[in-house]
């Protein structure tokens, strides 16, 4: 037998390439709806934006271990194709229904509710496909190809979804993210006979989601990385739905504008991913991921400090280079710490503990930016200490400085 090539081994299958197409478009979608989600939310006050936020994380949380189970058992592709489908009926529904109601409260918190339990089996699957669809060498790069892919169009789409949501509010918003996922169904059906069909699974339900829970906290590695990307979550994730919301009405500008803000960090998220695509992750994906944090808690800081747009635009791309750093390097280490038929429910177990920090963080980031002593500017600087503290810790922490690139 003829040993591969390095050309060979360096090629990422065409199959990937289908679904990055696909998984771009629908990123594209989502990123508007987030926006708009947020947008719309805040205009009722911070308490009640950290509110409707919380609620879409709540039925998240509640059942994702059961999406992840469901992903590994009858294959991401089906489980995918499935919650693609409810997200597109949902998102087609919202346009007739916000114009005969516009943008309630209640209207806001359904929303959140259904997203949050079709969120439950879309994101473990969906985030499994990569690993299953490249050899594990190529995770990195395919990751990253993801990234630079996503970037071109949150940094064209948020700008584009601002435009949309000061337009047409949620009714845009809702049409368009429905056309996107209509683009990721088309994808997904052509893709059916590209991937092997999952491994029977021995065990029942309970037992399936048990052994992902062992096999995700009993190594060394995995339980660290796990650990640390749910401090993170908890800081991170609330950026761009919740807090740069906020921060551009703190400072008056509007929702195009606020999308702008968001673009910022994309981009720089972008730049990261570019490099890795093109050279590889860093040989010390641990490390680099701990000065990710700091460089991200450094434009953060920026963010808290900065009032005129250029420099306040300068923050956001130097905090998202810290978060692409951070990515980068620990979402490709995580997933090829684990085997193949573990990877939906080891990505069950990531979106979980992320959401809960969500959960925790949204309400209690949201009430500190309505008290007038802390304000907006405040939770960003609180949120750039905490980022810095946590990247220190990786530092200390042995099993993940000597972790290798895979």
């Amino acid at each position: 037998m003829t040993p591969p090539t390095d050309s060979d081994t360096q090629r990422i299958p065409v199959r990937y390439w289908i679904w990055l197409f696909g998984a771009a478009v629908s990123l594209l979608g989502d990123l508007t709806m987030t926006f708009a989600i947020g947008w719309s939310a805040s205009q009722h006050g911070g308490r009640v934006a950290g509110l409707i936020l919380l609620l879409a994380a709540a039925p998240r949380a509640a059942l994702l271990l059961v999406g992840g189970a469901l992903g590994d058992r009858f294959g991401a592709p089906r489980v995918l194709l499935v919650s693609c489908t409810a997200m597109f009926l949902v998102t087609l529904a919202l346009v007739p229904a916000t114009i005969a109601f516009d943008e309630p409260i209640w209207l806001l918190v359904i929303l959140a509710l259904v997203v949050g339990v079709i969120d439950a089996f879309f994101l473990p699957s969906s985030r499994a496909m990569p690993r299953l669809l490249v050899p594990q060498e190529q995770v990195p790069r395919a990751l990253a190809s993801f990234q630079v892919t996503g970037v071109v169009f949150a940094v064209s789409g948020t700008a584009v979804g601002g435009v949309l949501v000061s337009w047409a509010g949620l009714t845009a918003a809702g049409g368009f993210d429905a056309l996107t996922f209509g683009v990721m169904i088309v994808v997904l059906i052509l893709l059916r006979k590209m991937i092997a069909p999952p491994a029977r699974m021995p065990s029942g339900m309970l037992r399936s989601i048990g052994a992902g829970i062992k096999v995700a906290f009993s190594r060394p590695l995995t339980r660290a990385l796990l650990l640390t990307m749910t401090v993170a979550a908890g800081l991170l994730m609330p950026l761009d739905a919740l807090l740069f919301p906020l921060l551009a009405r703190s400072h008056g500008w509007n929702a195009a504008t606020a999308g702008l803000l968001v673009a910022s960090r994309s981009l720089g998220v972008g730049v990261i991913a570019l490099r890795i695509l093109m050279r590889g992750a860093f040989p010390r994906p641990g490390m680099f991921a701990a000065f990710g944090l700091l460089v991200a808690a450094a434009g953060l800081l920026g963010l808290s400090l900065f009032e005129p747009l250029p420099l306040t635009f300068a923050a956001g791309v130097l905090s998202g280079i810290g978060v692409g750093t951070f990515t980068g390097h620990v979402l490709p280490l995580l997933m090829n710490s684990v085997e193949r038929e573990f990877q939906s429910r080891l990505q069950s177990i990531v979106v979980l503990a992320q959401s809960l920090a969500v959960v925790i963080m949204n309400p209690v980031l949201g009430g500190l930016s309505d008290v007038s002593s802390v304000g907006i500017t405040g939770v960003c600087l609180g949120i750039s200490v905490a980022a810095a503290l946590t990247g220190c810790v990786m530092l200390t922490r042995p099993v993940l400085r000597a972790a290798t690139v895979v």
